[in-house]
């Protein structure tokens, strides 16, 4: 990530999360908090769109 992110609910920093589907065999990237109840964007193709994503969502 270009920068680093904050929870907004607790603080702790965010990180970026690779998931593969076992099935498809589809990359996604998430961004969220290691607390799974905390805030989560949803898989995007890259990195780097998720966290463009990510800002769009916290800076409202």
């Amino acid at each position: 990530m270009e920068r680093n992110w904050y929870c907004p609910y607790c603080g702790q920093p965010m990180e970026a999360r690779r998931r593969a589907d076992d099935a498809t065999g589809r990359i996604s990237w998430t961004i969220g908090c290691h607390d799974p109840r905390h805030f989560h964007t949803h898989g995007y193709v890259n990195a780097a769109v998720a966290e463009a994503q990510l800002e769009r969502l916290l800076r409202g």
